[in-house]
């Protein structure tokens, strides 16, 4: 028999995948692929003889074959061997047995997530159609229907709960919180009673609604932990899963804190469910940043599982693509790897590792300025340079190319970053002229589409200096720095020719202006700087003004990403200002937001200062409200990242005393959380009574007027008291 229909969810099974399948009529159907998943060793071929030998009479492998497979660094077709899995199960024993063996054999494809490795061998992808032809529920032949990089695609009309805490998540279940579920536009909320109650009802409503899709708030970290304790407990079990085999879950609390782009990050435990979906809104960056229809397109073009793909970030998705990309081109993946950065000099170092260009921005308020935008730089240079791990300092083409460093760049092959970038590269240009033309909740859609490629986008640079990325070479990162560069230079000596001054520029972008300046006369300098960089650049937009602010701590010192201004459609862009901040109480960036709209309706400088007294009126109103009470908690919580764990805090600061009192209580939060928590008396010599934790606040707790006045004098400051002014 053939069915078609759109694949909801794979994960592997023993010796199988799963595939569950939504048709066209609604209807879910579950099919087991029995996969053999190929690990692959390169070395003298008797001792891979030996090798597979004994990797089959220990039951690691099924069995093996020779195939011929293509060497990353090299490019050049080798033999390596085979090994068939002959349970997934046993995939963790055999990887702790390989490293002894590397001396003599290298192996290749080893710790591809086995979804994923399933997922690019057949070629199918997270809701794209495809089309089964099986026995019984057993798969004879799987293939696409589509290509998850068609621009225009269906996706299921998948059926959603939502479950989510009432009060805070940080109190155990039942003691001053309860939980919440939404399905088909009705909300129940569980009174407070005995655990078994919850979890019957609760089942009830899962096997009544059966969803597709689950969605949650604090899911992975304490709903599901919670729920699955009290299911052990009393001995009933919850039909979270659609799949019939029984699923054993180890309930783990703690996920995983790290370091990266200069902030901790704290991803929760992962608790998937096994036919249906699960996705943690609390857990999930992709989310959080681009919705649902983004964690759809991101899933599609990286072949990861929706749920995988939900608690991962970008670098995640960019890697799970050149993966993709290699084994489409039979190119083995390295385990390991295995290109050390080249030796260089001091001086070699002060040439090549110079980073992005800033030209510091000249501080004070300018009308009529010009930020123009050269679009996706770096991912651009990579491919229009052929930059990539592999073909940086080739052996085959000794030609010097990358400016300043010097290096030399392969004219033979090209690289499989550039490879992978171009299609995301034009797949974006198409979605954001959609965007452009689209109206209402179609335009909301490709800017959430957009909005994904840009983060794939974003991260691609990232990684190919990233030591333990597989197709990673810091000379490759350096170059693409080196390009980007000249390429800043360039744009500066052509604005300048044109008579215009440039008042900033910052690795991408730069801001001109220029007396009786013209949209025209604007539009035809970036056609000759694109044209000139061999990179798209475009004209975000004209200011009416524009605010280059100074550093908080020296006043006289420019700050590249901090300022402000309104373009001429109306538009507020800001950077590096108190709204934008995560640990701003609400209150502060209401206040802020507020200033910031009376003011973007002025023409000119002239009216801005006119209009500064406006401002400071926004901030009276704010102040009483502040002396008056006319507030609730929530306006005025400080939400901090935790960098560090309680006891490794050496100075008393609020946020360590708030982490104290949650330690106290038992509630733990690990570094990358946020703790939030009202201040009370920031000088009280109590320290205890400095902050209090949120979930402890009571109506009786009352705030530090004179420490929250400081921050909305502070937030207007930062508007209308800076230089330049």
């Amino acid at each position: 028999m053939e069915f078609t229909g759109w694949l909801l969810d794979v994960y592997p099974l023993h010796d199988r995948m799963v595939l569950w399948i939504r048709t066209e009529a609604g209807k879910l159907l579950r099919f087991e692929d029995p996969f053999r998943f190929p690990i692959y060793a390169a070395g003298k071929r008797r001792i891979l003889e030996k090798l597979a030998e004994g990797a089959v009479r220990k039951g690691f492998a099924a069995g093996s074959f020779w195939d011929r497979k293509v060497e990353f660094w090299s490019g050049e077709e080798i033999e390596v061997l085979a090994l068939e899995l002959s349970d997934y199960g046993r995939l963790p024993a055999l990887l702790r047995k390989l490293p002894s063996l590397e001396e003599t054999v290298s192996f290749f494809n080893c710790d591809i997530p086995l979804a994923q490795y399933y997922l690019y061998s057949r070629g199918i992808f997270p809701l794209g159609r495809c089309g089964v032809e099986c026995e019984g529920d057993q798969v004879q032949d799987v293939r696409p229907l589509e290509s998850p990089w068609d621009l225009e695609y269906a996706v299921p009309d998948l059926s959603i709960m939502e479950i989510s805490v009432e009060g805070s998540h940080l109190l155990p279940l039942g003691k001053g919180n309860t939980l919440a579920v939404r399905c088909d536009g009705k909300t129940l909320v569980f009174e407070p009673g005995p655990p078994e109650d919850l979890l019957r009802e609760l089942g009830r409503l899962l096997q009544r609604h059966d969803p597709d899709l689950i969605l949650t708030d604090h899911g992975d970290s304490f709903i599901l932990p919670s729920l699955l304790r009290l299911s052990d407990r009393w001995r009933i079990p919850l039909p979270l899963d659609r799949e019939p085999t029984p699923i054993r879950r180890a309930i783990v609390a703690q996920g995983r804190s790290y370091f990266t782009y200069g902030q901790i990050v704290y991803n929760a435990p992962d608790y998937p469910f096994f036919g249906r979906l699960h996705i943690d809104r609390e857990n999930s960056f992709f989310y959080s940043a681009t919705g649902f229809e983004g964690i759809i397109e991101a899933a599609r073009l990286s072949k990861i599982p929706i749920q995988r793909l939900a608690r991962r970030g970008s670098g995640t998705a960019i890697s799970s693509m050149q993966l993709d990309r290699a084994l489409q081109d039979r190119i083995l993946v390295p385990w390991r790897k295995g290109e050390p950065e080249r030796f260089k000099t001091a001086w070699d170092l002060l040439v090549a590792d110079k980073g992005g260009l800033t030209y510091q921005p000249v501080m004070g308020m300018h009308d009529s300025v010009a930020e123009i935008d050269y679009s996706s730089m770096y991912p651009t240079i990579m491919v229009r340079h052929n930059i990539s791990a592999e073909t940086i300092l080739c052996d085959c083409c000794p030609r010097p190319k990358v400016p300043e460093a010097g290096y030399n760049i392969c004219e033979k092959r090209e690289g499989l970053v550039p490879r992978t970038l171009r299609p995301i590269l034009e797949r974006r240009r198409y979605f954001r002229s959609k965007k452009k033309t689209a109206k209402g909740f179609e335009k909301e859609i490709y800017s959430r589409k957009q909005t994904t490629l840009k983060w794939l986008l974003v991260v691609c640079f990232g990684y190919l200096g990233y030591r333990n990325a597989r197709f990673g070479r810091i000379e490759a990162h350096e170059a693409v720095t080196a390009y980007g560069r000249e390429k800043l230079l360039q744009a500066k000596e052509l604005s300048e020719a044109r008579g215009f001054r440039v008042l900033h520029a910052l690795t991408d972008a730069v801001w001109i202006t220029k007396p009786g300046m013209t949209r025209s006369e604007v539009l035809d300098l970036c056609a000759e700087i694109g044209k000139a960089a061999d990179v798209p650049i475009e004209l975000e937009g004209i200011y009416k003004w524009v605010v280059f602010l100074p550093s908080k701590v020296r006043k006289n010192t420019p700050v590249a990403t901090r300022y402000f201004g309104t373009f001429e459609n109306g538009e507020l862009k800001a950077r590096g200002l108190a709204f934008r901040r995560d640990d701003t109480p609400p209150l502060i960036k209401e206040a802020q937001e507020e200033m910031l709209r009376l003011l973007s309706t002025c023409a000119n400088s002239q009216e801005y200062r006119e209009r500064s007294g406006e401002v400071r009126e926004v901030l009276a109103s704010y102040l009483t409200r502040l002396e008056t009470g006319d507030l609730k908690h929530k306006d005025l919580l400080v939400a901090k990242s935790v960098r560090q764990k309680v006891n490794e805090y050496k100075v008393d600061n609020l946020t360590s005393l708030a982490l104290k009192q949650l330690d106290d209580a038992g509630i733990e939060i690990h570094p990358g959380e946020k703790v939030h928590y009202l201040i009370k008396d920031a000088a009280a010599k109590n320290k205890e009574n400095r902050v209090r934790a949120y979930p402890f606040l009571s109506a009786d707790d009352i705030y530090d007027e004179e420490k929250y006045r400081e921050l909305l004098e502070k937030a207007a400051e930062e508007i209308v008291e800076n230089p330049g002014f």
